[in-house]
C-alpha cells in the first residue's frame, strides 16, 4: 500500500486522520512539526505527504520548498485552516497535488489522496481550479475584481455573479445552482456525495436517498443550461448511488483573471 506522512501540529487532527487512513488500509505515519517531517522523509520513502502550513518551527511552505528539491516524486496535499491566495499560488507553483481548506470531510481528503496517487502529474486545469477554489472559499480576490475561471474555448465562469459566458451568450445561474457549481469546481474530478452537497448548499442534513431526490431536478436544470456550450452538458456527471462529479477536459483549461 502507498505510504503516507501526515504533518500537523494539532494532535487531535493528526491522530484522527492517522486512524482514518490506517482503517482505509494505508501505511501512514504522523509527525507534529516540519523538522520531524524532514527527518521522517530522510528515513523512509513516502508516496504522499499531507502537510499543514502553520507550524511552530518550520512552516509548511518551507517544508514544501525543501521536499520539492529533494523528493520530486513525492505527492503533496496541503491541508490547512489558514489558507490564502498567496500561499495557494506559491504551493501550486511547487506543483502540489491539492490544496484543501479545513474543515474538510474525511471523504474529501480520501478522494483527494486517491486522485493524487493515480495521477502521474497535476494537469494545468487542476492548478487553475485550485486557485479558483482558494479565492472562492477565502474571499481573497482583490476588492472590486470579479473572480473568473477562463477556459481556452472562450468559456468564462464567474461564481461571484453566478454567470457562465460563452460566444456572447450569458448563462445565469440561480443561487443554489451557483453554489453547487462552486462546490464541484472546488472539488474538481472528485465525487461529492449527495448528503455533502445538500449540507453545504442548503444547510441541512438528509439521508442519501432524500438528498439525491432534492438534487436530481436541480442538476437536470443546470445541465440543460450548460448544454448551450459544446460539451457543457457532459461536465457534471451523476455517479450512481454516490453523488456528482465535475470534470472539465484539461485541453480547455486557462487562467484566473
Amino acid at each position: 500500500m502507498p505510504r503516507i506522512l501526515i504533518v500537523d501540529d494539532e494532535d487531535a487532527a493528526r491522530v484522527t486522520l492517522l486512524r482514518i487512513l490506517q482503517l482505509e488500509g494505508f501505511d501512514a505515519d504522523g509527525v507534529e512539526n516540519g523538522s520531524a517531517a524532514l527527518q521522517a522523509l530522510a528515513r523512509l520513502n513516502y508516496d504522499l505527504m499531507l502537510l499543514d502550513l502553520r507550524m511552530p518551527d518550520i512552516s509548511g511552505i518551507q517544508v514544501l520548498e525543501e521536499t520539492a528539491m529533494k523528493y520530486p516524486r513525492l505527492k503533496v496535499i496541503i491541508l490547512t485552516a489558514h489558507g490564502s491566495f498567496e500561499t495557494a499560488v506559491h504551493a501550486l507553483r511547487m506543483k502540489v497535488a491539492d490544496y484543501l481548506l479545513k474543515p474538510v470531510s474525511p471523504e474529501v481528503i480520501l478522494n483527494s489522496i486517491r486522485k493524487a496517487l493515480m495521477d502521474d502529474e497535476s494537469g494545468q486545469l487542476r492548478g487553475v481550479v485550485l486557485e479558483q477554489r482558494v479565492r472562492y472559499e477565502t474571499n481573497d480576490a482583490p476588492k472590486g475584481e470579479n473572480t473568473l475561471l477562463r477556459l481556452s474555448n472562450g468559456v468564462q465562469i464567474d461564481l461571484m455573479r453566478r454567470v457562465i459566458s460563452w460566444n456572447e451568450k450569458n448563462i445565469h445561474l440561480t443561487p443554489n445552482e451557483g453554489k453547487l457549481m462552486g462546490v464541484l469546481l472546488a472539488n474538481h474530478a472528485l465525487v461529492m456525495r449527495h448528503q455533502e452537497l445538500v449540507r453545504i448548499v442548503y444547510g441541512y442534513r438528509l439521508g442519501a436517498e432524500e438528498a439525491a431526490k432534492i438534487l436530481r431536478p436541480v442538476f437536470s436544470r443546470l445541465n440543460r443550461k450548460l448544454a448551450v456550450i459544446p460539451g457543457g452538458d457532459q461536465w457534471i456527471r451523476s455517479v450512481r448511488g454516490s453523488g456528482y462529479v465535475l470534470e472539465i477536459e484539461e485541453r480547455e483549461s486557462g487562467v484566473i483573471g
